[in-house]
């Protein structure tokens, strides 16, 4: 900061170092946009280099007292707020959809969302989602690059399939469960020049995501027997039609699964949790709430076909929804609501499951 700034921010705290203040940060890549919120309601804001310790030097050099520092999420991680709480400060990162925001729409710079975040962080306006540690967050990010390189794989096999198509190939018999007979009679198909070595790159590409998905999961269920979630991911694999890739994606998205005291706040995080419509006497229940953990709401939705089929207390779980809704997939997604809450249960009292009837 330049000895200007540096100057008028201790001014602007003189006499009010005795008082709390709150701090807003618009965070970006390379500046932190920055409001400074005293007890009479001024505002003084300022723009730093994105450094939270040379920010946390700063603020110990003013020698004032903070209550709290809010700041959106976003593509910067949580690093800054990390910083903070590594201080003793408490820290909140906000959801962008859940920020309260104007109906009319107005003037938006980094100056007025710093300083909007400072006021309502104040006013207790809000609710910071969950910071993770460094290793849980390093965890996730394999984890999510396994689905990334899944999706590869989906798009990689899809575009074979539209290539034969648009040329009239008619496809090796197994192909629609990728065979290795029917993938080595792709390379002996009757075709032009082009069109072959544009299918063999394609193929090229296919076998490159498949052995990087090969190594991306072994390493990646490899790294639970060495941290605290390897016990939880044993006895959520005890449910039928639970495995592997269900059971580590639930231990990593959730993390701390003692963070929710409910299974209501659960089934809204996954965005499993139906949208109520409250009028009069009656609150029926709408769809699920557009919300959550997409790659998770999915996977479970997928084991919870699986676990209907292996378990008799699904499967009449199952029923009793169809015969209320007579839709097979809002039947479905109430079964996956119930086997979130069942696995949730499991990391909390670190126990297998235990078979039972409806």
């Amino acid at each position: 900061m330049a000895r200007k700034s540096v100057a008028s921010l201790e001014q602007f705290v003189e006499g009010f170092k005795a008082h709390p203040f709150v701090v807003g940060i618009d965070v970006h890549n390379r500046s932190l946009s920055v409001a400074l919120l005293r007890v009479d309601g001024k505002v003084h804001t300022f723009v730093c280099p994105a450094d939270p310790q040379g920010l946390l030097k700063l603020i110990e050099r003013l020698g004032i007292q903070l209550s709290l520092m809010a700041q959106e999420a976003g593509p910067t991680g949580y690093g800054l707020a990390r910083a903070f709480q590594s201080k003793g400060l408490r820290a909140i990162v906000a959801a962008p959809s859940r920020i309260p925001r104007s109906v009319a729409p107005g003037a938006k710079c980094d100056r007025l969302d710093c300083i909007r975040l400072a006021e309502l962080a104040a006013r207790g306006m809000l609710k910071s989602i969950a910071i993770p540690t460094e290793e849980e967050q390093a965890l996730r990010c394999l984890l999510r690059r396994r689905h990334s390189i899944v999706d590869a794989v989906r798009r990689a096999k899809q575009r074979v399939k539209s290539m034969l198509l648009l040329l009239g190939v008619k496809e090796p018999e197994g192909l629609s469960h990728w065979k290795r007979e029917a993938v080595e009679a792709l390379g002996h198909l009757s075709l032009k020049p082009s069109a072959k070595s544009t299918l063999e790159s394609l193929l090229r590409e296919l076998e490159f995501h498949t052995q990087e998905l090969r190594r991306v999961e072994a390493e990646l269920y490899a790294l639970p027997q060495t941290n605290s979630q390897a016990r939880s991911i044993r006895h959520m694999k005890t449910v039928p039609g639970v495995g592997p890739v269900v059971a580590t994606t639930f231990a990593m998205e959730v993390f701390r699964a003692t963070r929710f005291k409910r299974a209501e706040e659960l089934a809204s995080y996954l965005g499993l949790a139906p949208m109520v419509h409250h009028s009069g006497a009656k609150t029926p229940s709408g769809r699920i709430m557009p919300v959550g953990q997409k790659r998770l709401r999915s996977l479970l939705i997928e084991a919870a076909w699986m676990w209907k089929y292996r378990d008799p207390y699904a499967a009449q779980l199952y029923n009793r929804m169809l015969s209320r809704m007579s839709i097979p997939q809002k039947a479905i997604v109430a079964v996956a609501r119930r086997l979130a809450i069942i696995l949730w249960r499991l990391c909390v009292e670190k126990r297998p499951y235990r078979y039972c009837t409806a």
